[in-house]
């Protein structure tokens, strides 16, 4: 899994079969403290998300398989979560 920022919608009037009825987001993967990195991927959105919010995304074919219950997906990268805040601890501390 992964953290991401919706940066964008992606509207498409023909699609593959398995992506009917599915909202597509342009997605940024995100470091931990909040720094970009890597291209934006697109994604489907599974939790209702939008641009601007910080989610957890998966970029893994079989997962995306297993979630959506298809055998061929057509996609690899869901958003399965939304983001309230991360906390992480910071120095040495052991």
């Amino acid at each position: 899994m992964y953290i991401a920022k919706v940066i964008g919608d992606v509207v498409s009037s023909v699609k593959y079969e398995t992506l009917n009825a599915r909202k597509l987001l342009l997605v940024q993967p995100l470091e931990p403290d909040g720094a970009e990195y890597g291209k934006p991927l697109i994604a489907i959105d599974m939790v209702d998300s939008g641009v601007g919010d910080v989610v957890l995304i998966i970029d893994q074919g079989t997962a995306t398989r297993t979630v959506m219950d298809v055998k061929y997906p057509t996609i690899r990268t869901l958003i399965l979560g939304v983001v309230d805040r991360i906390d992480f601890k910071r120095g040495d501390d052991t």
